[in-house]
């Protein structure tokens, strides 16, 4: 018997000592994620009823106008793309889940709409590691950062003051009107967007509905959102560098073929001058030539107008050459000025060739026999020796064909300052 109470004492101790513990589940972020992802499956459209349309919200903005190539007709921009869109799959009750109402998962874990850029050249994403944020309600957001290269055609013709107009083709690449649509939200730029060429004038979008032929004999009817860029260039530059030099050089350059190098009058280096120039401008040309793509359209503006600053260049040095030829020939053949041009240049303005002199002048003189023949043989010494002068016909020769110089050179400055001001006066 005592034997029987020690044992019942003992186990009755070891009763009372002995405890059961429950373990509950964890609630956190991780158990939250296992629990969505244990029956997700991130290859079809999160959607349980086929049927249903699934809507994805778009808003890019442009960070930055990285670059604009107009010889390869291309545009480079850093876009940022958010989307979301509402998955049925993966929303929960916060109130079971200590109040988590938004976790963070990488985006290879759930479904991504297909959204592609049509006319990109090249697409890099900045970022390799991307994040997306989910909501209880099923809401999914992912903000894409891209890098992209657009084909841009160009229009040139007005070039340096030309604007630019981009389109940017954005849509599903497999997914069809009745499965997928967008919501298209105000599409914008970042304020801090700099770029030392060029300035983004508008980013506008429209959608639209396009139907593409397939290879059973149907039609694939997708939705596309056209986002249209509008870029203008900032002419600074090519005024400074380009368009102020080729005036300024076919300026002075006229200035140079119509003015005298001496006191005489003597033109040496008229043609070196102008030869010079047209080197300068062909060179000026190549340098705007270097910078356009090769278009059908037309010559650019500020092309078209060295090609004419060109062809002055050319007349002012034909014009020149012309009045060098006839100077010089005219004093090789000891030709006698016309009337008119001693009338205009002759000091004398009263004295008048030998050639011009009329009868009556004779007979006006005394009607005594030897005073008469006296005056008539020193008016005729007089003559013989004024146009016997060579030097006299020589300066008045040359005060001629400097004021012809003075005449070119004042028309050719004229017309140059009028095709500048009619080219470019409707872009000041």
């Amino acid at each position: 018997m005592p034997i029987l109470n020690n044992l019942n004492n003992i186990q009755e101790e070891n009763t009372s000592n002995f405890t059961i513990e429950i373990e509950y589940p964890e609630i956190n972020e991780r158990e939250l994620v296992k629990h969505l992802m244990k029956d997700y499956y991130q290859f079809t459209r999160p959607v349980k009823n086929y049927s249903s349309m699934l809507t994805v919200t778009i808003m890019p903005q442009i960070y930055n106008l990285v670059e604009v190539n107009e010889q390869n007709e291309q545009i480079k921009l850093l876009i940022w793309f958010p989307q979301s869109w509402k998955d049925d799959y993966l929303v929960w009750d916060p109130d079971e889940w200590d109040g988590i109402e938004k976790i963070t998962i990488p985006k290879s874990m759930v479904w991504l709409p297909d959204g592609y850029i049509f006319n990109t050249v090249e697409e890099t994403d900045t970022l390799d590691n991307h994040n997306v944020r989910v909501h209880y309600n099923g809401k999914v957001e992912v903000d894409f950062n891209k890098l992209i290269d657009l084909i841009c055609p160009m229009s040139v013709l007005s070039f340096p003051f030309d604007v630019q107009l981009c389109a940017l083709q954005f849509g599903s690449w497999t997914y069809q009107s009745h499965a997928l649509s967008f919501n298209v939200l105000e599409a914008s730029v970042n304020e801090n967007n700099k770029n030392s060429e060029w300035d983004i004038v508008a980013f506008n979008a429209t959608k639209k509905v396009s139907k593409y032929m397939n290879l059973i004999g149907g039609d694939n009817v997708y939705e596309e959102i056209f986002y249209f860029l509008e870029v203008r260039r900032k002419p600074l530059y090519y005024i400074v560098v380009i368009l102020i030099p080729t005036f300024l050089i076919v300026t002075v350059s006229n200035i140079g073929l119509f003015t005298p190098h001496g006191v005489h009058g003597d033109r040496e280096e008229h043609v070196s001058l102008g030869l010079t120039t047209m080197l300068t401008m062909a060179v000026i040309l190549d340098m705007v030539t270097g910078q356009m793509p090769k278009s059908s359209e037309g010559i650019p503006l500020l092309g078209m107008y060295v090609l004419i600053e060109f062809a002055l260049s050319i007349m002012a040095v034909l014009v020149s050459v012309l009045i060098i030829f006839a100077h010089e020939r005219m004093l090789y053949m000891d030709a006698m000025p016309p009337f008119w041009i001693f009338r205009l240049f002759s000091k004398h303005k009263n004295q008048i060739p030998l050639a011009e002199m009329e009868y009556d002048d004779l007979r006006s003189s005394p009607v005594d026999l030897a005073q008469e023949l006296r005056f008539c043989i020193e008016k005729v010494r007089k003559h013989l020796e004024d146009l016997d002068s060579k030097d006299k016909n020589e300066l008045i020769w040359q005060r001629f064909f400097s004021c012809a110089d003075i005449i070119c050179g004042s028309c050719f400055f004229f017309v140059n300052c009028i095709i500048t001001f009619y080219m470019f006066i409707e872009y000041f």
